[in-house]
């Protein structure tokens, strides 16, 4: 017993030796792991897009495509009309006309700069680490209710995850300042450049626009306390950012879809709407996981950047409690709140690195983090190739309904099995009875079709 005793310690000291003198603060190990883990993450987003059809409101609109001409006449009659999110639908738009197999390309290569720019929102500056890429990825299988809304689904990822680029590449800078007051950042066109990318930002989206406003204004108080004084680029993003946000909100499009849904206008109403999500973020399901390791680090960890990361978390919140003048946030709609609850964790879980112990068991956590990612893909892969495979029996059944001249056409209803699969929480086709609801209608003249319907048959009225 006092040998095997004896050979677990000699054991464990030579691990630990080998640690400290080939892995910890290994600068090339770190950029050769973090390049693996990038190649890792293309390749599986990559086997997650292929499969993943296009759905609902994919096949609807590409009725009304013609290229730019009608990419320009879709924003416009959607910003008058529906809604102020021109640059999402712009998005969705441009992916609609491009054949789906380079769709799937060009979102696998948005997926890693969407990745990207949350890893230097929480880094701060230029460096390669691979427990932050983990981290990131991993929180964000975890953390979004809707992944597959958000990141496969055409329109989906359009309105969501390829809008929130804009907003992160411009807090980027903001985050780059605050580490270094570089001196590009008073060049006359830098400024304009940043006023023009506020613009872009307010006008993004309205899970995060009054958030990231909120935002602002409290990295300009940290310059003036750090910097002694407000540098104009900032004064110029924030105006930049408000006059997109106007833009957003105060679109048209909204009042008519207002009108149509009958939101209230109640200040009761809105209040409990804005507690709800607020309360919302606390979901277990959602962002919960998140918001405890940022509460744990602030009470716990000895970090010098907690100022900045409660920023992204108070814009995480403020977020949630703007969406309150719509209604609830949910679904794929929480993509806003994840991403900035991600970067206020990813924040402090980046400066708790400061000694050797510690750094050991970020390795650890690195690890498991790693094999939970890849259980998350097969997971995401069992459910996405299942409804593939339903989907292409219901085109089956489609093409020989019409080849009989039948064009009026019922095909099986299509549950998802999880939040990765893009039609999870969306609209299936509608049965007989419904068979005039708008999704009914688009597909049916998508496929050149009278009418598409789906068949529910009850389980006691099976045949045996």
């Amino acid at each position: 017993m006092n040998k095997w005793i004896e050979t677990i310690e000699q054991s464990v000291y030579k691990l630990d030796e080998y640690y400290n003198k080939k892995i910890d603060n290994n600068k090339k190990l770190e950029f050769v792991v973090t390049l693996l883990l990038i190649l890792g993450i293309l390749i599986e987003i990559y086997l997650l897009n292929k499969p993943t059809p296009w759905v609902s409101d994919d096949l609807t609109k590409s009725n009304y495509l013609n290229y730019i001409q009608g990419w320009l006449n879709h924003a416009k009659n959607f910003y008058l009309e529906w809604g102020g999110r021109v640059w999402g639908e712009l998005f969705t738009l441009w992916f609609l006309t491009i054949p789906k197999r380079i769709f799937n390309y060009i979102n696998t290569f948005g997926y890693l700069l969407f990745v990207g720019l949350i890893y230097i929102n929480i880094t701060g500056k230029w460096k390669w680490s691979p427990s932050i890429i983990v981290f990131v990825n991993f929180s964000l299988f975890l953390c979004l209710p809707a992944f597959g809304q958000d990141i496969l689904w055409v329109s989906g990822t359009g309105n969501y995850m390829w809008a929130s680029l804009i907003p992160l590449l411009f807090l980027s800078f903001w985050r780059f300042y605050l580490n270094k007051a570089y001196q590009f950042a008073q060049n006359p066109i830098f400024i304009c450049i940043l006023f023009l990318l506020g613009i872009m930002t307010g006008w993004s989206n309205e899970n995060v626009s009054v958030g990231i406003l909120g935002m602002l204004i409290l990295y300009m108080v940290i310059y003036r306390i750090q910097y002694f004084k407000v540098p104009a680029f900032a004064i110029s993003g924030f105006m930049g950012t408000g006059i997109g946000a106007a833009l957003l909100w105060l679109a048209p499009g909204n009042f008519v879809r207002f009108a149509t849904e009958h939101h209230t206008k109640s200040i009761l109403s809105i209040s409990k709407a804005v507690i709800h999500n607020v309360k919302a973020l606390l979901d277990p399901n959602a962002t919960l996981a998140l918001v405890i390791l940022f509460i744990l680090f602030i009470l716990l960890e000895r970090s010098k950047n907690k100022k900045i990361a409660s920023v992204y978390f108070i814009g995480s919140v403020l977020s949630a409690a703007d969406f309150g003048l719509i209604g609830h946030i949910e679904n794929r709609v929480f993509l806003g709140c994840t991403v900035l609850l991600i970067i206020a964790a990813g924040i402090l879980y980046n400066d708790w690195n400061y000694n050797s112990r510690i750094r050991k068991v970020r390795v650890l956590i690195t690890l498991c983090l790693l094999l939970s990612s890849i259980s998350f893909y097969h997971m995401a892969e069992d459910g996405i190739n299942d409804y593939a495979a339903r989907w292409n029996e219901n085109l089956e059944i489609i093409a020989e309904e019409k080849a009989k001249g039948n064009l009026d056409v019922y095909v099986n209803p299509i549950t998802p099995l999880n939040k990765f699969c893009a039609t999870y929480g969306l609209d299936d086709i509608k049965p007989h009875d419904e068979n005039q609801n708008w999704l009914n209608k688009g597909i049916a003249q998508y496929y050149g079709l009278h009418t598409i319907q789906s068949i529910h048959v009850h389980p006691e009225k099976q045949p045996d």
